[in-house]
């Protein structure tokens, strides 16, 4: 953003997140670009609006400074805000909207993001707000802001003489290359790092180059819908060279839900890399159900270093409850395959699912001991809105709160019937306890450290685990 310019037609917050009893900055595990809100910004630079982010994550702006932050901070007045936010810092999203309205009264609040798509009665519902975009909103937010009528706008919730209007859902974007990059250049890109375990070199970053997922899993919302639609490998190899070259980042994770779903496409941008010797490592999340032993071969070549599975449990009846569609000896496979190709492997794990039981959760721990990943995530399970399995805790009324701050994926918001709360929790912190204090996770860690960042990254994650542990 020019700082000369007088006038500002969007401002896109990425809304202070703080946690009960403190900042999140205190326990923060990753500041991540805000690819969402950078893709509008794209969008609506491309219209010729003038726009700025600010990511007050990356800036660290606590909920209590964001008042001033604004008023100092923001050359212009704002014709238009724009703000996003999941199910658990939505209440921050809220908060955000009313700070700005107090800031800039005559700007028009837009909120959009996964909850606002779930809830969106809820969140037109909040005072400060004016619009809420459901579903993707690169061409809906273009549209209000070039001024359409807003009942002509497909996506749109907005109110008519104080009364909520919810517009027809919007299609789909078909074709994702028709998006341009995100707009980097309104990111403070020296202030972003990965989580704890996930990259080897700095500066990284993570990129998004699909959406959708065909997974049924019940605890997942599905924002962009199960059709798979993806960005060309072309378009990836671009995007990855123009990050390397601009702002020297050496490693990329890619966020997308499942990165090797589409096979052919992830072989031929591994070739364009392999061709082009591109000096950069990468990571990324995929299913064990699609692990492909060659292809993990291939993506190692092209610099490939992480590969992150939801395992989930160590239990086949809860894989089956919750709709995983796998089995404990394809998940042994996925995982040797990927140590074969020299890859490592990260698995995430959670706790609390429908139909729990102490020896459940004592089968997910051993299992992740067996599995011995060389980064293990452990949580309780979160039941969002848009999920099925949200859907089956209201429909058998065991959801305990719709607090969203509550739903922080360390302590259970269901009440089930096999197993209390407390020994949800108390597995939790066991399974971080048991998996990482083992003498050979730490003697293999110790004897593996190559680099500064290494030692960085074991410092990182023992304060991470000696904070859930010591709760």
């Amino acid at each position: 953003m020019n700082a000369s310019s007088s006038i500002l037609d969007v401002l896109l917050i990425n809304p202070p997140w703080t946690r009960k009893g403190g900042n999140i900055w205190k326990t923060v595990a990753s500041v991540m670009p805000p690819h969402g809100l950078a893709v509008i910004a794209a969008v609506l630079e491309e219209a010729g609006s003038r726009v700025r982010i600010l990511d007050t994550h990356a800036l660290r702006i606590a909920t209590e400074d964001l008042g001033e932050k604004l008023r100092t901070g923001v050359e212009a007045p704002p014709k238009f805000i724009g703000l996003t936010g999941s199910t658990l810092n939505i209440s921050y999203s809220y908060e955000t909207a009313q700070i700005a309205r107090s800031v800039f009264p005559d700007a028009k609040i837009v909120l959009g993001g996964v909850h606002a798509s779930e809830k969106p009665q809820e969140a037109i519902d909040q005072p400060f707000i004016d619009f809420v975009i459901r579903g993707e909103g690169e061409f809906a937010f273009r549209e209000l802001v070039s001024g359409k009528d807003p009942s002509a706008i497909q996506g749109l919730s907005w109110r008519r003489d104080g009364k909520a209007v919810h517009n027809p859902d919007r299609e789909l974007i078909a074709d994702l290359d028709v998006l341009p990059m995100a707009a980097y250049h309104l990111l403070p890109m020296d202030r972003y790092f990965p989580a704890v375990g996930s990259y080897k070199n700095l500066p990284a970053i993570s990129m998004v180059t699909s959406r959708g997922c065909p997974g049924k899993c019940t605890f997942c919302y599905q924002p962009f819908g199960s059709l798979i639609r993806q960005r060309s490998p072309g378009k990836i190899f671009d995007e990855m060279t123009h990050l390397i070259r601009t702002y020297g980042i050496r490693e990329i994770s890619f966020y997308d839900d499942n990165f090797t779903t589409l096979k052919p496409r992830i072989r031929e941008l591994c070739r364009m890399l392999i061709d082009a010797k591109v000096p950069v490592t990468w990571s990324c999340f995929s299913r064990v159900d699609w692990a492909d032993e060659g292809l993990l071969k291939t993506m190692r070549r092209a610099g490939c270093r992480q590969v992150m599975y939801g395992i989930e449990s160590g239990d086949q009846r809860i894989l089956d409850v919750i709709r995983k569609q796998t089995t404990l000896e394809k998940i042994r496979r996925a995982v040797q395959w990927t140590r074969d190709a020299r890859i490592e492997v990260r698995a995430a794990f959670i706790f609390g699912n429908p139909g729990e039981t102490e020896e459940t959760m004592k089968k997910t721990i051993d299992f992740a001991i067996e599995l011995d990943p060389d980064v293990a995530i452990f949580n309780v399970v979160v039941p969002n809105p848009g999920t099925q399995m949200y859907d089956w805790a209201v429909k058998n009324g065991v959801l305990k709160t719709e607090d969203w701050s509550e739903y922080d994926l360390t302590k259970p918001v269901m009440t089930l019937s096999e197993v209390s709360g407390e020994k949800v929790q108390a597995a939790y912190r066991l399974a971080y306890r048991k998996f990482y204090m083992r003498p050979r996770y730490v003697l293999k860690k110790l004897f593996g450290v190559r680099t500064v960042a290494d030692v960085r990254s074991i410092f990182s994650g023992l304060k991470g685990v000696l904070n859930v542990v010591g709760r």
